[in-house]
């Protein structure tokens, strides 16, 4: 069962109740939780559990209380979670008729007497005692300030070893997870959902084509820095090489997909684009900066800490580093075993 505070959120409009599935069918509640159901403002007789219209409602349980009047009777049924009144019509076939009157051919006595059968069957099952196991479907209604059930069908249920009344112990919980308790979306949140979707879809595809650049990007400085047996290297230096340039600007976004992804995502990038220019020079060079960050965790390159921080080493050809690394290996092979 849900608390007080998200049964009682903002109603659906009436136009889009149709449209959630609970609206149409018995819902299979607490007691509790129909009595204590918030009432439409727009049309009465409609009640609110989380978002879902509810109009008609089927209950198991004890019968508690017992009232005859001529056209109905008057049950109170708890289920364990409360009680409620259920107004439930006699049938006209139960009423009292003389069949004496009728024709007593061999043909019209075996019909009076499957009658009779029927009447009788229908009595034992419409006419409940205390401690009786009854199950109810109808309409939700508020008389005299109380909630109560108008029934459309009830009867007693024959449950000498409890089985219906443990299968709907185990299948309300199970209801109410799935369907219940889960938020009705109209077509408004939906149309929010799908175009959240979208910007995740959009973001997803941008993060994607911005990561396979990067690592082909890095493979071209990794394979220029090794053929041109480069010592050091500032990171405005491969920005003017025009083939490492040319590669990263081919798998920039076309202009178009740039707009498309900026107008998606303009409620998550806090970046005012100045022109197109400028934008994709600033592309370019987030590029070959996660570029060579990438050489930098892969050991390629590195940066000392007596030098400038924009400067930085490719290992592979630094005569210091190899030294150091000679000693250390040495130092360690004398050490003994």
């Amino acid at each position: 069962m849900q608390s007080g505070s998200k049964k009682y959120e903002e109603e659906t409009p009436s136009l889009h109740w149709g449209l959630d599935p609970v609206f149409s069918a018995f819902a299979r509640l607490y007691i509790k939780d129909i009595k204590e159901m918030k009432e439409s403002k727009q049309v009465p007789g409609i009640f609110f559990y989380n978002g879902h219209p509810v109009r008609q409602v089927d209950v198991v349980g004890t019968v508690v209380q017992t009232k005859e009047r001529d056209a109905f009777f008057n049950y109170g049924v708890d289920d364990s979670t409360g009680v409620i009144n259920c107004l439930c019509w006699k049938n006209p076939m139960v009423a009292e008729t003389s069949l004496s009157d009728r024709p007593s051919t061999p043909s019209s006595l075996t019909v009076l007497e499957q009658m009779k059968k029927l009447q009788g069957l229908v009595s034992q099952k419409t006419k409940l005692e205390i401690g009786d196991i009854v199950r109810v479907r109808g309409h939700i209604r508020t008389y005299r300030q109380e909630r109560e059930i108008q029934a459309s069908c009830f009867y007693k249920v024959d449950d000498p070893m409890c089985d219906v009344q443990i299968s709907r112990m185990l299948e309300l919980p199970c209801l109410y997870r799935e369907v219940y308790d889960k938020h009705f979306q109209g077509p408004e949140e939906g149309q929010r959902s799908l175009g959240s979707s979208k910007e995740n879809w959009v973001l997803e595809q941008d993060l994607g084509q911005q990561n396979f650049s990067i690592n082909v990007l890095h493979e071209k400085v990794e394979s220029f820095l090794l053929e041109n047996k480069i010592q050091t290297f500032y990171q405005q230096e491969l920005e003017t090489i025009d083939a490492l340039v040319s590669l990263a600007s081919v798998h920039l976004p076309s202009h178009s997909c740039q707009e498309i992804s900026h107008h998606l995502l303009h409620s998550f990038l806090l970046i005012q684009v100045k022109s197109k220019s400028d934008s994709s020079s600033k592309r370019i060079h987030s590029l070959f900066k996660e570029a060579i960050r990438k050489l930098q965790e892969k050991g390629m390159v590195f940066q000392k800490p007596n030098s400038s921080k924009d400067l930085y080493h490719v290992t592979d050809h630094d005569k210091e580093l190899l030294k150091v690394t000679l000693d250390v290996i040495k130092e360690d092979c004398r050490k003994p075993r």
